[in-house]
Parts: C-alpha cells; structure tokens; sequence
C-alpha cells in the first residue's frame, strides 16, 4: 500500500443541521476504517441532533426532521457515541476539510454528549488541505471549487466522479428537489475522500508517504495559509 500505517486511519464525515462547529450538531456520520492490511471496514449512523434540522440543510443532504426526531426517530449521540468512539479507537483520523470542520463539530457533542475522545498523540491528515496546497493553479471559475466532487473528478477519474457526483435524471447538475437528488451519504463521502487521499500521494510523488509525515504537511500548510491570510 502506497501509504505506511503504524496503526489504523479513520475517515470521517459528518451531515449535519449547519455549518456552526460550536452550535450546530450531527444527524448523520459515516466512519471509513483503513487497517494496516488495506482493508476497509465501514459504520454508518443517522443521529437525532436534538434540534431541527434547518430547510436549508436538508437541500444539502435530504435529511428531514421526521427521518430521525420522534417517537419513531434515530437514537440520540449519547446513545451512540459509544460505540463509534469504540469503532475509530485510537486511530488517526483523515477527511476532507476535517481540521476546521469535521473535527471540531465532532469534538464539540463529544463534550456536549460527555463522551470520552482524546485527541492527544492522534494525527489528522485532511484531504483537502493537500488538495489547495498542491494544486495552487487551480481555477475555480473554470474548474469549480475545491469540493469533494472535484476532487474526485480531478484525482480519481470522470468514471468514478460519474458515480459519484449529485445530479439531476437529465445529467445536468445538481437536481432541484431532495427527493429527485441522487442524495451522498455520509459513508460514501468518506470513502470518496479516503480514495481521493490514495489517489493525491499517486499524483504528488513529493507527499510524505506516512500519517506522521502528512499530519505534519497538513499543519504547515494550514499555517502559512492562515499567516498569508492575515497579510
């Protein structure tokens, strides 16, 4: 396997009620779990956030709040917390831009929950940050923005992006209505995004080749981005 494990890597991605990390809260998260022999093992839980879910986030994902509030509903974060915190272990951690989103949302209902997550020694590696940082001539009003999708379509290939992009029956787009919509789930963007961090150390032969190596990549280039930021 292209990249060197020392112990498993996880890949998590969160459908959520908004983009708040402090306030906003989880109604679905897809856990991807490489282990050191390359096999994937996968989790996939829809979480009753507690609040409504936004109409506008709901276009996003097609997730109502009648899909898990109520009687007849999904089980709370509490409840599951758990077992997902026993799924990812002590494993590292990837996504795509998990360091300013994924993560800390999931941090906050651990704490909001009282779930036990230590974060100390655990290295985070985020596809996207790798995809900004190596790819800087990148247009995005000729080639979109530096989403999933077109980081699926620009490291993995049209065939998978094909498979994998939200459109409409005509193939034009994103279609109009949640119930039209070929909807993501959480898992299948996770594993879109493991597969985008296989393909980038393929593409980039300059990418340290270990978590090590590319949590430390991640780090700086998130440092000079926000020290070119502030001028």
């Amino acid at each position: 396997m292209i990249l060197a494990l020392d112990r498993p890597l996880v890949c998590i991605d969160l459908e959520t009620t908004g983009l708040d990390v402090d306030k906003d809260r989880i109604v679905e998260i897809g856990l991807v779990r490489l282990g050191l022999d390359g096999k994937r093992q996968s989790v996939q839980r829809r979480v009753d956030p507690g609040i409504e879910i936004p109409e506008a986030s709901t276009r996003i994902h097609g997730i109502r709040n009648e899909d898990v509030r109520g009687l007849f509903g999904e089980p709370t974060l509490g409840k599951l917390g758990q077992e997902l915190c026993a799924f990812i272990g002590d494993a590292d951690l990837c996504g795509f831009n998990i360091a300013s989103y994924d993560l800390p949302l999931w941090l906050a209902e651990c704490r909001r929950h009282r779930l036990e997550f230590p974060m100390a020694g655990r290295r985070v590696v985020d596809a996207r940050t790798i995809f900004v940082t190596k790819e800087k001539s990148w247009d995005r009003f000729i080639l979109g923005p530096r989403n999933l999708n077109n980081a699926v379509l620009h490291y993995c290939g049209r065939a998978q992006a094909a498979s994998f992009a939200q459109r409409d029956e005509a193939g034009e787009g994103l279609a109009k209505s949640v119930d039209q919509q070929k909807r993501h789930s959480a898992v299948k963007d996770a594993e879109a995004t493991l597969d985008v961090l296989l393909a980038q150390l393929v593409r980039h032969a300059d990418l340290p080749r270990t978590v090590a190596g590319l949590d430390e990549f991640c780090k700086s280039a998130a440092l000079e981005a926000k020290q070119a930021a502030a001028g």
